[in-house]
């Protein structure tokens, strides 16, 4: 298996497998509802804003993956707008299909290349959307353990 496979059973691992660190994404997501996923600790983010925060940096590592050099997240597209909690998590599953797909068009020489205007390469790049999924599904478990 090439590491291009590996980093790809990782992503599909931290999203609806079994993943090493605890429950995935999507059994972290199951049994919120769209009261629950507006809800709110002090300051922080809800739960959807959460969630389409990690849409949007999966979309920005799909779209360099795919060879869009100058993509970019603007301050609206890193923390969008609230929508309902049906739609997030279409726009998480669908960001998903699309991440993997493009994962899949990439070669192992590509993770040693630099990703245009950034400091770091594709192998890091991949890494680094696993580690934030991981990081935000931590979140998202405090927030409906004080929410519920």
């Amino acid at each position: 298996m090439t590491e291009v496979q590996n980093l790809g059973k990782l992503v599909q691992r931290v999203y609806n497998g079994k993943a090493w660190h605890g429950p995935c994404v999507i059994d972290v997501l199951k049994d919120i509802d769209n009261t629950i996923a507006r809800k709110k600790i002090g300051d922080s983010h809800s739960i959807v804003q959460l969630v389409l925060h990690m849409v949007s940096w999966r979309t920005f590592v799909t779209r360099r993956l795919l060879g869009d050099t100058t993509f970019e997240l603007s301050d609206e597209d890193n923390f969008p707008a609230a929508t309902d909690w049906a739609t997030a998590l279409a726009k998480l599953e669908a960001s998903q299909a699309e991440l993997l797909k493009a994962i899949e068009t990439i070669t192992s020489d590509q993770l040693r290349e630099q990703v245009a205007s950034r400091k770091y390469d594709f192998y890091v790049l991949l890494h680094g959307i696993i580690h934030h999924d991981i990081y935000h599904i931590g979140q998202i478990l405090l927030i409906k353990k004080y929410v519920h």
